[in-house]
């Protein structure tokens, strides 16, 4: 079993468990999990059951290292909901949106790329896997993420230019979703869009009977 150095959190700790699987001839077999647990609260939890390479490096002696590069949690300021993003194949990332409070996870990678892909496909354009950030929660429940792509204007064919495809999107963990976008926009005019998004998104409160007007 091995905890991360430096991240343990004041309600949160990670951990990465060695169990053994199978055992063929002279040879051990063995699965490893991922656990992030809220340390007051151990129901609330999230677990990557059979984590394997890249994240986990296995050496000939049966011992094991965790490959970090290989994994990101960015945190909500409450530090029961988080981004996890995971190279599940070399070169291949995932991003799991993670609620403990609620024991819900959610693969919301279509979602965050959605925008991008589309304008790519509109073009034409051959465009690599997105890489993701977050740039910062806006609200104690939006997220400001941004995903940049390295592309190229043929799809079919070797491109000798090539241009990055930017998107800034918000993320609503309420409602566990990409709300609103900002296509290849600067970080102070992204934030002017998510603002508009969240001030339209205040309800407008009923008034009571004393506070309704009353024509005399």
């Amino acid at each position: 079993m091995l905890h991360r150095p430096g991240q343990k959190f004041s309600r949160v700790d990670m951990v990465v468990e060695q169990v053994m699987d199978r055992r063929v001839g002279d040879r051990i077999f063995f699965r490893y999990s991922l656990q992030v647990v809220n340390i007051h609260k151990p129901q609330h939890h999230f677990e990557v059951r059979d984590a394997g390479s890249p994240l986990i490096l296995e050496t000939e002696r049966g011992t094991f290292k965790v490959n970090w590069s290989s994994v990101r949690f960015d945190w909500a300021p409450d530090s029961q909901k988080f981004f996890m993003t995971l190279e599940i194949l070399k070169g291949t990332w995932r991003t799991l949106f993670v609620d403990l409070d609620k024991g819900s996870h959610l693969d919301v990678t279509a979602d965050l790329e959605s925008g991008l892909n589309d304008k790519a496909d509109f073009h034409d354009w051959g465009c690599e896997p997105p890489r993701f950030e977050v740039v910062t929660w806006t609200k104690p429940t939006l997220a400001f993420l941004k995903l940049t792509s390295l592309c190229g204007k043929n799809k079919d064919k070797e491109n000798n230019k090539q241009f990055f495809l930017a998107d800034s999107v918000l993320f609503d963990t309420l409602k566990a979703k990409v709300v609103t976008q900002c296509m290849d926009c600067k970080d102070e005019k992204s934030l002017k869009v998510f603002e508009k998004y969240y001030q339209k998104s205040i309800p407008t409160p009923t008034p009571t009977p004393e506070e309704t007007p009353t024509t005399p």
